[in-house]
Order: C-alpha cells, then sequence, then structure tokens
C-alpha cells in the first residue's frame, strides 16, 4: 500500500473514535513511519503522530474497562 493510502485510512479511522478505530489509524500509521517512499521529516512525523495517538489512547483505556 502506497504511504499516501496508509495515511488517508488513518485519518478516515481517526473520524470515528472508538478504540478499534483507534488501534486501526496506530497501525496504519506505524506502517507509513516505516515505508522508504516518505522522506525521513515525514516518517518522523508519521511516527509523531503515533506516539500522541497511543499516548492519548492509553489513559482512556482504563476508564473505558472500568465502565463496563
Amino acid at each position: 500500500m502506497q504511504p499516501a493510502s496508509l495515511l488517508i485510512a488513518a485519518l478516515v479511522m481517526l473520524r470515528h473514535p472508538c478504540a478499534r478505530s483507534q488501534a486501526t489509524a496506530s497501525l496504519l500509521l506505524a506502517r507509513a513511519a516505516q515505508h522508504a517512499a516518505l522522506s525521513p521529516a515525514e516518517r518522523e512525523t508519521c511516527q509523531r503522530l503515533l506516539d500522541e495517538l497511543d499516548q492519548e489512547v492509553r489513559p482512556a483505556a482504563p476508564m473505558q474497562h472500568a465502565a463496563h
């Protein structure tokens, strides 16, 4: 899959704020961050977005689990 497709798919997943969509977006960003077609700066940006998304998801996980 081309890096632009990965990034667009990640954006679509982030429009649906459920845990599954966020996990899918994380996977897509991780794949994009490793894609050789991107410049080093673009790969670094993907990695930063991935790190930020992971930080947002982790604190929310215990709260969601406690509610069930």
